[in-house]
């Protein structure tokens, strides 16, 4: 006899995917006549599902699944190690999986955390939303890209923290400032402070465009310092990284000459010299929202923005 899927159920039973895995999992407020009529259905039926069984002989459960790409930056594995931390504490089991835009393993993994996850936590890249199977019976927190409809959703505003050090810039005394990058979200808040600038202040605006990494900010240094700026936001951490050790080998004197910002918040902008002022992504703030959710398991969506943080350190005093 073939075996009736979550889908089935639900068809037979007339709800929805997501209506019937919740009564199933005892998740949230049914209506007592929805919920009697699916767990009779689903006697009647013999429905268990695959992983759910498996999760009964081992005797576990609380299992949240993590999707991303890669840990291929510092900060990126400082939101996993967190998260997967407060998971564990809280008593829940976080498994990992990393479909890396391959449309096949994502519905593999999918299909093999169904069942057994409570939730899914999504952080991964814009180009694989596109590959989640229709109905699924999941429950989704997608952190840091567009959601899918009806999910949970937490999102980054990576502008505010870049806006905040423009304007911490401008009260030092700073009027030529350059953002040095190629991410629109950046250059985005940059622009934004501007707007907010008296003009007739003599502020000046300006851009260029390089890539993020060590060997960009070292590589470029004459560039930028031709630009005239006195002030230099980048896009990223590492970039700056590569700044200062130009500046250092020059003989161009940080913050004196120039200020300098990068964006990340890396271990190591504490420990340069000059430390190395940068803008913060919401790390804590964004994990204990997810845990929010997971804990409370909330019948209405949520949807939630958090501000990235300026930090002054030495490359602006």
């Amino acid at each position: 006899m073939t075996r009736m899927t979550l889908k089935q159920l639900a068809e037979l039973s007339g709800f929805s995917i997501r209506t019937v895995n919740r009564v199933l999992k005892n998740q949230g407020n049914v209506v007592p006549e929805k919920r009697e009529r699916i767990l009779k259905l689903a006697a009647k039926y013999h429905y268990v599902p695959n992983m759910a069984a498996r999760n009964l002989r081992l005797n576990r459960r609380n299992f949240i699944g993590i999707l991303f790409n890669n840990m291929d930056t510092e900060v990126f594995a400082q939101k996993i190690m967190n998260l997967e931390e407060r998971l564990s504490s809280a008593g829940y089991y976080p498994i990992l999986g990393t479909p890396g835009g391959n449309s096949e393993k994502l519905a593999e993994t999918l299909r093999d955390w169904s069942g057994m996850a409570d939730y899914i936590i999504v952080m991964t890249h814009t180009a694989e939303l596109s590959y989640f199977p229709e109905n699924q019976p999941l429950q989704f927190i997608f952190v840091d890209c567009p959601p899918l409809p009806g999910s949970h959703s937490i999102q980054i505003d990576r502008t505010s923290g870049v806006r905040d050090a423009v304007h911490y810039l401008f009260s030092k005394g700073r009027r030529k400032i350059l953002h040095c990058g190629i991410l629109e979200n950046r250059k985005e808040g940059v622009i934004r402070a501007f707007g907010e600038i008296p003009q007739d202040s003599g502020a000046e605006m300006l851009f260029l465009q390089l890539r993020g990494e060590f060997e960009s900010g070292y590589e470029h240094g004459a560039r930028i310092m031709a630009t005239g700026a006195d002030a230099v936001i980048f896009d990223t951490d590492r970039i700056a990284a590569g700044f200062l050790k130009f500046a250092a080998q020059n003989g161009i004197e940080v913050p004196k000459r120039i200020s300098v910002i990068g964006f990340d918040d890396n271990t190591f902008t504490k420990m340069s010299s000059p430390s190395l002022s940068t803008v913060a992504q919401p790390i804590e703030e964004i994990n204990s929202c997810i845990m929010d959710i997971i804990e409370k398991n909330p019948e209405e969506r949520i949807s939630a923005t958090f501000r990235t943080r300026f930090i002054p350190r030495e490359s602006v005093e």
